[in-house]
């Protein structure tokens, strides 16, 4: 069974405290390549969630809450950690016309299918940027892909909305946190 769904994002602000290759240094993660990019066709990317950290509700680090966060996405129930997620996605430098979407077994395991999330552009200068906020497949998560301009260190994050809870659970598939920079860029666009 797979689920598909479109959202169009009306706020960025949302993934201000999800990992982010900052620069073009190489990240830790697995990252497999299924063929080269050429511009307009469909290429894609497969990496693994491994790097967990918390973010407070404005998107600031929260180290204090790490080890909780750890703890929760690791439980038996929960398939965040270790998870493949695949993101096909389409991109032509000269017309701009973007478009992506990511792939993923439901970190449920009550519910082992396939979900797959149509993500929106981002519209970010540094960096090709895709995400959805709360899509219908995964309404506690905010999703998000990015690739830099030369097609390298595509990176994907989950942000885990915590109800109840002072602070959000990250998982990516980089081990950098997002730039003051490129928060800063996404606060703005909030607004």
């Amino acid at each position: 069974m797979k689920i598909v769904t479109g959202i169009i994002l009306t706020s960025v602000a949302a993934f201000s405290g999800a990992a982010y290759a900052a620069d073009a240094q190489p990240t830790t993660g697995s990252a497999a390549v299924t063929h080269e990019h050429a511009a307009g066709e469909i290429n894609n990317f497969i990496v693994t969630l491994e790097h967990v950290h918390a973010v407070m509700e404005n998107g600031s680090p929260a180290p204090q809450h790490d080890a909780a966060c750890k703890k929760e996405l690791s439980m038996p129930e929960s398939k965040y950690m270790g998870m493949k997620v695949k993101t096909d996605y389409t991109i032509n430098s000269s017309t701009m016309m973007l478009s992506a979407k990511s792939m993923f077994p439901s970190p449920d395991s009550m519910k082992p299918m396939e979900l797959t999330v149509d993500l929106s552009a981002l519209g970010l200068a540094d960096v090709y940027a895709f995400g959805a906020f709360k899509p219908a497949a995964l309404p506690q998560a905010y999703i998000y892909f990015t690739i830099d301009k030369d097609f390298k260190n595509p990176v994907s994050t989950f942000m885990i909305i915590n109800q109840g809870k002072q602070y959000n659970c990250v998982i990516s598939s980089s081990n950098k946190m997002m730039s003051k920079e490129m928060r800063g860029k996404m606060m703005m666009k909030k607004q």
